[in-house]
Parts: structure tokens; sequence; C-alpha cells
């Protein structure tokens, strides 16, 4: 009877492991969109991430309502590429087939599970931070950050977006060092964006911070101008993607 028994918890054990299956995807590009929902503190969240796969490229979009692990996954993928999807089995022929697959948030994986703790901590995943080729991206609107990120990507470095100053000034203030400079729009929701630019100089009054005033916008320009007129580490100036390769190159270089 022990025998038999030991025989089908094993048979269970095979089971249980078998109902799901994991596909190595390596990271391209992310989408990251948050609302508040109508009457309601709640957030509204448009998470995906274009990723390359065996079967093909595809677009993940992340569901589930597990909101510290999306800021996990976040930080993980602004200096990892390789991650892993979790997909049970009898999704797996919908997985391989589709150009678009919704899946739960908790289902992304990095390859190294030891980076992964359940309901890790911010300062701990902050912590985590590897090298120090990050640059800092505070920019509320998505299409622009994107575009900004590719280009810091293509130049060899990790590219970290947030949407506000203060979850941005949480991830600064525990490791400065692992930044090479801040590219901030001076519109930010919440924190204003002269409070965050003052709050990171008290922190390091060398880093390069570049303020973004958007096009034509020269009464931003003046306000930035004349507030930092003394901090030589802040640029105030509209970000033209064609240059910023080299406002980039120029800003880091200074710092060294």
């Amino acid at each position: 009877m022990k025998k038999i028994g030991l025989f089908i918890v094993t048979i269970l054990i095979f089971a249980c492991a078998c109902e799901a299956r994991d596909f190595m995807v390596e990271f391209v590009e992310e989408n990251y969109k948050e609302t508040t929902r109508a009457y309601s503190n709640e957030p509204l969240i448009y998470h995906s991430i274009q990723v390359n796969s065996q079967a093909g490229p595809k677009l993940l979009i992340l569901t589930g309502d597990n909101l510290e692990y999306r800021k996990w996954v976040r930080q993980y993928i602004a200096g990892n590429k390789q991650l892993i999807t979790r997909v049970p089995e009898a999704e797996n022929d919908r997985f391989i087939s589709s150009k678009a697959y919704e899946i739960d948030v908790t289902n992304i994986h990095p390859v190294n599970g030891k980076k992964w703790i359940s309901k890790i901590p911010v300062s701990l995943d902050i912590a985590a931070l590897e090298g120090n080729l990050h640059i800092l991206v505070i920019d509320a609107n998505g299409k622009r950050s994107q575009l900004i990120s590719t280009v810091i990507r293509n130049m060899g470095y990790r590219a970290m977006v947030f949407q506000n100053g203060a979850e941005a000034l949480k991830t600064f203030r525990i490791q400065p060092e692992k930044f090479k400079m801040i590219i901030a729009n001076h519109d930010l929701p919440g924190m204003k964006a002269e409070t965050f630019v003052d709050h990171i100089l008290k922190i390091d009054h060398k880093i390069p911070i570049l303020v973004e005033t958007g096009y034509n916008n020269q009464k931003a320009k003046n306000k930035f101008t004349t507030k930092f007129s003394s901090a030589g580490s802040v640029v105030v100036k509209s970000v033209v993607m064609e240059d910023l390769q080299k406002t980039i190159t120029h800003l880091v270089k200074e710092k060294v």
C-alpha cells in the first residue's frame, strides 16, 4: 500500500509539473500606461512588452492586479533582456500561433530565478540594480519616453523610466552611483519638476540633469534656466531626437 501511495504521489507531482511550459523570450520594447478609474482611486493599467521568441516576435499583454510585481518587472527589464514566460500547457498552441498574447504578469520571470523574491520590497529591488550604466528618465508621455529609451539603449546604456518624480527620486536616493545622468520633462504629475531637481542636486550636485522643456516653450526654458543658473550640471533645452545621442554623450563625458 505504501508503494502504491508513493507511486500515486509521484504521478501527481509529475502531472503538476507538466501543467505549464516555460518559453525563453528576449525583451525588445515596453508600453506602459496608467490612469485612474472613473470615480475611483484604483489604477487602470495597460502594460505590454514586445519580445522575440523561438516562435517569432510577440506582444505580451500583461494582466493581473499585482502592482508590486509590475514594478519589479519594469525595473528588471530596464537592465535585462532575457525573460521566461510560463504558459499553461493547454495554452501552448495558442501562445505559439498568436502575435499578441495575454498573460498574467506573475508568469513573467527572470532567467535567474534567484533575483525574484515574492512581494519584493521596493528598496531591495532597487538595491539589486547591476552596473553603473543607468540613465533615469522621468516623463509622463509614454511615446516620448519610449523614443528616449530607444536612443539610450542603442548607446549601450540602460534606461529606467518613471512617470512621476516621487518614484524616480526613491530609486535614485538609494543608489545614486548607479546613474550616469537624468532626463526629466519640465511638466511632471505629482511632484513638480523643479522640486524633483532640487532633491536630486542635494543628493549629488554633479549628476548631469537634462530638463526637457518641449518645443517653442520659452516660458518653461526661462523659468528653469533662471532657477538653476548656479547649478552647472543642469541643462535646460528641448529634446530633439536627432541630437539626443550627441547631448547624452556630451553630458556624460562632462561628468567623467
